[in-house]
């Protein structure tokens, strides 16, 4: 069930992604486009995270932590490497976690 949800997701973080990095280049802003298509992206793939993490019986006090950890680690090796734009790849993930849970509550509401 959670599969098709996730699939959703990752196609609706792509087609977001898609639209703010040509979006930010038209507006002259390239790495902050990158680095938000890059964040939507990588926090596509949480749902994935959870879902392979609670599956393997992790606890889920330790799955939050560990996706935390995960995602901070990845913003801290952007933020050294862009510097300036290393908060859209931040922004990114967080809106990431917006679509996934835009298409949870589409998903509630049809039934």
């Amino acid at each position: 069930m959670s599969g098709g949800l996730l699939r959703k997701t990752v196609a609706g973080c792509a087609i977001l992604a898609v639209a703010l990095g040509a979006g930010a280049s038209l507006l002259g802003h390239v790495t902050v486009g990158a680095g938000l298509a890059v964040g939507v992206m990588l926090g596509s793939l949480n749902g994935y995270l959870i879902e392979g993490l609670l599956s393997r019986r992790a606890p889920f006090a330790a799955a939050s932590l560990l996706r935390i950890v995960f995602f901070s680690s990845i913003v801290l090796v952007v933020a050294l490497s862009l510097r300036d734009a290393a908060w859209a790849v931040a922004l990114g993930i967080a809106l990431a976690q917006l679509v996934m849970v835009a298409v949870g509550i589409r998903a509630g509401l049809k039934r």
